[in-house]
């Protein structure tokens, strides 16, 4: 019996119907219905069935796929396998092959995939450009491909999530030498974009051998500005004072002490604040920390823990310890935060934990941090260059 959802026009019905189907048919008849409903008018099955697909995918539902997503018919044989009435095949459907490029983010032979997908970052849709990205960059988030396709839309591409997309996958691969196409990208996006551009400039900067140097004086100079008026933004706070801190925005600490001093900003928007100056070595910073590590409100005091660990704060080590011995609300973050801390000191911490904290979960939690801990083995933040212990 030939699997179709056509004849329910309601959208949510036919989802549920979908749904209900899916769990009922037997492989054969569920993927002959997916890809049946590839191009089906309602976003949301349109996403369920890319999903679904890709818990479904062999060579031959693989191969359909990419003939789809490339817009072209596939091979009768492939269709004969699956079933497929060739006078329903969706290979014509932008949609159908939006939805194809999802489902094969799962590929189980990539590179060949990979081929197929990459020539779709020049098409006429700017939606299959999007998903095209997206799709290469889940398939090989390193590949030569995907560098060039980022490249391409950074410099070349129209739409603006495109480039910021783009953006976003050269910071994930720490590609310093795109430094450049992100410049030169920021010129041609506004509003969100533009400052979503400006904050993977300044991820890309901390995250690679790019430095602020390498930023010219007057595009600095126009990042801070931006960076600045976005602090009063509270969707955009944290990025900003992220970014301020990666281009070393000295010229930014009076904005930043303005921040912490907002009577109605959010707490942990002030925490973001104190870790920018922080990192720009300006010692409010880690007074304001440790003043937050006594609030009264338990997400802005959990938030505080986690950052006295990532950056290690020395001075506050004992804390962290304090709280992680508790049976208090926050002793699982604590014990997180000890985790990243690392070193030698936290790692005993850790096995302490592990053996004699009163509470199950934070013994379990214990035990994977210090596994962590071992492996990652960081330079002990307490041993001086001398090999000395300090506590400064």
């Amino acid at each position: 019996m030939l699997q179709l959802l056509n004849d329910i026009p309601n959208s949510s019905a036919r989802r549920d119907e979908l749904h209900h189907r899916l769990e009922s048919l037997d492989r054969a008849d569920r993927v002959q219905l997916l890809c049946l409903a590839l191009d089906d008018p309602y976003p949301p099955i349109r996403h369920d069935v890319a999903e679904a697909l890709q818990q479904e995918l062999d060579d031959v539902l693989t191969r359909f796929l990419e003939h789809i997503a490339a817009g072209v018919e596939p091979p009768e044989n492939i269709t004969t396998v699956l079933n497929v009435p060739r006078e329903l095949l969706p290979d014509r459907s932008e949609r159908a092959r939006i939805a194809a490029c999802v489902a094969l983010e799962a590929s189980p032979s990539p590179e060949t995939t990979l081929e197929v997908i990459g020539q779709l970052i020049t098409d006429e849709s700017s939606d299959l450009r999007y998903q095209a990205l997206i799709a290469m960059h889940h398939l090989d988030p390193g590949s030569s491909a995907l560098r060039e396709a980022a490249l391409h839309a950074l410099l070349h591409d129209s739409d603006s999530e495109i480039v910021v997309i783009a953006s976003q996958i050269a910071v994930s691969n720490a590609w310093a030498d795109m430094l450049p196409a992100l410049l030169e990208a920021r010129t041609r996006v506004r509003g969100e974009d533009r400052h979503q551009v400006t904050f993977s400039i300044g991820e890309l900067i901390d995250a690679s051998d790019a430095t602020a140097k390498d930023l010219p004086p007057e595009i600095r100079r126009d990042m801070i500005d931006e960076c600045i008026r976005a602090l009063r933004d509270e969707p955009l706070t944290a990025a900003a004072a992220r970014t301020l801190a990666n281009i070393e925005a000295q010229e930014a600490t009076g904005a930043l002490h303005a921040l912490i001093d907002r009577w109605f900003a959010h707490p942990i928007l002030k925490v973001d604040a104190a870790v920018a100056l922080l990192k720009l070595g300006n010692p409010r910073g880690e007074k304001y920390l440790s003043q937050a590590l006594g609030f009264r409100r338990k997400d802005a005091r959990g938030y505080a823990l986690r950052m006295v660990g990532e950056h290690r704060l020395k001075r506050l080590f004992d804390h962290l310890v304090e709280v992680a011995n508790s049976q208090g609300y926050h002793a699982d973050t604590a014990t997180l935060a000890i985790r990243d801390f690392g070193g030698e000191r936290a790692q005993s911490v850790l096995a302490n934990l592990a053996n004699s904290h009163p509470d199950e979960e934070i013994r379990g939690l214990a035990t994977r941090g210090l596994q962590a801990s071992k492996k990652d083995a960081p330079t002990d933040p307490f041993m001086g260059t001398d090999g000395r212990v300090s506590n400064s």
